[in-house]
């Protein structure tokens, strides 16, 4: 009777285990798919253009998870590929899974944070605060991990079918970093509308980004998490993939799309670089502070001099010339 039990366990376990696969199989070709279409724009607006923080952070969101997804495959295909793991060389391998998930969830929150700080026009105290949090995140993340990894309860394919009680705290802190984050972008374009220039493209273009982006890796990010709380079975890891899969597609789309758009939308524009610590398509002249002004007397106002009302006022008729290699372009509220 008892190995009549354990023959049907071991049969469940091992069904279960190739629907973890191809459960991976299925989140790598979703990704694979998504760096094909982009490719051409990618080409032209990351890989054409200079080395910067941006194109760094672009090619380790993009790449990264996606090589290592391969790497999944190539080992666990079919739920078992006649490999045989001893404990040690299991938990070096959840090293290596938990070394390249905080790596990736490291750059897209390096990739919304500096999204805020462009928002905000660089606020040296905002963004001296969120530093500190985000070190605090990474710092508290790392230490989770470390204590988790050698926790997990494995099965003999070196799937993961347990997790400890605190690993729900890694989500947990991940999750209210980024919340915090949206919450910020959020409050912007509020404050944007109501001054009025919440209409900008640019001020949309962020918000429409951030919005799908956060719900996209919360929602993933929350069902994966409860996977790992309540599934005491090799499907408890089966979302982690498709964790990897979000996070790369949101991190590489979040530095792509406004490159995109803007070099769509004028043309000319497109030797200017767009960089994450500048709200792209805005012209550096405009402060994110306010709309455009002039003072009481409509005389011209010198860039940044602020009045009592601690607003940034500019000529209504503000015209920013862009060189381009046939024409010059002027934008602004004259032509």
């Amino acid at each position: 009777m008892d190995a009549q039990v354990f023959a049907v366990s071991a049969t469940e376990a091992l069904w279960l285990t190739r629907d973890v696969s191809r459960s991976e199989i299925a989140a790598v070709t979703v990704l694979t798919y998504d760096i094909l279409i982009s490719l051409a724009d990618e080409v032209e607006l990351v890989w054409k253009r200079q080395w910067t923080i941006a194109k760094v952070m672009y090619l380790v969101a993009r790449y990264i998870p996606w090589f290592f997804e391969l790497a999944l495959i190539a080992i666990n295909a079919g739920g078992t590929t006649g490999l045989f793991y001893t404990p040690t060389d299991c938990k070096r391998w959840l090293a290596v899974q938990a070394v390249i998930l905080q790596l990736v969830i490291t750059t897209v929150d390096v990739v919304l944070l500096l999204r805020v700080s462009a928002l905000y026009d660089r606020n040296i105290k905002l963004m001296a605060v969120l530093s500190l949090l985000f070190c605090g995140e990474v710092a508290y993340l790392c230490y989770v991990l470390s204590v988790v990894t050698p926790l997990l309860k494995l099965n003999a394919h070196c799937f993961v079918t347990g997790s400890p009680v605190i690993f729900i705290n890694f989500w947990i802190v991940s999750l209210i970093f980024e919340t915090l984050l949206f919450l910020l972008t959020l409050w912007k374009f509020l404050r944007a509308a109501w001054d009025g220039w919440g209409s900008r493209p640019v001020m949309q273009q962020f918000v429409t980004d951030g919005t799908w982006a956060y719900t996209l890796v919360f929602v993933v990010m929350l069902i994966n998490s409860m996977f790992y709380k309540f599934v005491h079975s090799p499907l408890a890891g089966i979302c982690f993939n498709w964790l990897l899969t979000t996070l790369s597609f949101a991190g590489s789309r979040l530095i792509l799309n406004p490159r995109k758009r803007s070099n769509e939308g004028t043309r000319p524009m497109s030797s200017v670089p767009i960089e994450l610590d500048d709200v792209p398509g805005v012209p550096g002249g405009y402060s994110m502070r306010g709309p455009p002004r002039t003072s009481n007397s409509g005389k011209w106002v010198p860039m940044g001099q602020r009045f009592s009302d601690d607003r940034v006022r500019l000529p209504t008729t503000t015209v920013v010339t862009i060189q381009s290699q046939d024409e010059n372009w002027r934008l602004g509220g004259g032509r």
